[in-house]
């Protein structure tokens, strides 16, 4: 259990150097760069350490309740955490970047392949470590058309979790109405866009299907990535209020557990075919 506990805090210091060296090299604009040097350094080493401490746990709870070994598990993992940490999570931002005039399209696009290099070098320290001895290579039977109507569902899902939880929900705070007074966003691309994000956020999980042979531990696994969005949010920063970021950082951790549930139930179906 120490010996774990300690190759775990390894994974998880190498996460966190990687990660804060990738963004210090990547290119972001000055006046984002002046903007994160107002945060107090400490404590932003410290909130990293703590969405670097969730990320790995998320990567070695999979790891070790998969027989997927090697490059295989490598590929899987690095898909699932890249597109739904960092793509799909940052898409969103992409689409509001009206909101931040110091927060460029190539900022976001270099946040996003922040968390790649971080990945890439963290994953494979993992895998060495935590991964099953008994590897099974598993390829599951996809019936498209019924994926296809799941994943439609999904998304349909989502698009109402987005409107209730922050919509509905946030919105009813004045605080929260008065500063994202000044978006200009087209309702009428709001609710396709979302809808194919959730779509997203059910394809980039399907990895976990093949990986998972337990119906619970692939519910767990899927809420335990989607809440690595919401961890992301702990991080201070002078984009959003703090008092705007704890309570998105609430929503989202109510609203993954939720929607994290309902897809993996949607996903696994009534059971698990596999050649």
């Amino acid at each position: 259990m120490v010996k774990t506990f300690l190759k775990l805090i390894l994974c998880i210091i190498v996460y966190t150097i990687v990660y804060i060296v990738a963004n210090g090299v990547l290119a972001f604009s000055q006046g984002s760069m002046e903007e994160s040097t107002s945060i107090n350094l400490i404590s932003i080493i410290l909130f990293m350490l703590i969405r670097s401490a969730w990320v790995c746990f998320t990567m070695y709870f999979i790891i070790k309740n998969t027989y997927f070994g090697g490059r295989k598990l490598f590929l899987n993992l690095v898909i699932v955490m890249f597109f739904i940490q960092s793509f799909t999570q940052h898409i969103d931002t992409l689409f509001i970047g009206s909101a931040f005039p110091t927060m460029t399209r190539l900022n976001i696009i270099l946040i996003m392949l922040s968390g790649l290099f971080s990945l890439l070098a963290t994953v494979p320290l993992l895998i060495y470590f935590f991964q099953n001895k008994n590897n099974v290579i598993e390829t599951l039977k996809l019936n498209i058309q019924s994926l296809i109507k799941k994943l439609g569902i999904i998304g349909i899902i989502y698009l109402f979790f987005y409107m209730f939880f922050g919509l509905f929900v946030i919105m009813r705070i004045e605080e929260f109405r008065m500063f994202y007074s000044s978006l200009e966003i087209n309702p009428i691309m709001l609710i396709p866009f979302q809808i194919l994000r959730g779509i997203m956020l059910g394809i980039f999980v399907l990895p976990l299907k093949s990986m998972i042979k337990t119906k619970n531990i692939f519910i767990i696994s899927i809420c335990l990535v989607y809440l690595c969005m919401a961890v992301d949010l702990i991080m201070p920063n002078d984009l959003l209020p703090t008092n705007i970021r704890i309570a998105h950082l609430i929503e989202m951790t109510i609203s993954m557990i939720l929607f994290g549930i309902i897809v993996g139930n949607i996903m696994w179906g009534r059971q698990k075919t596999s050649a």
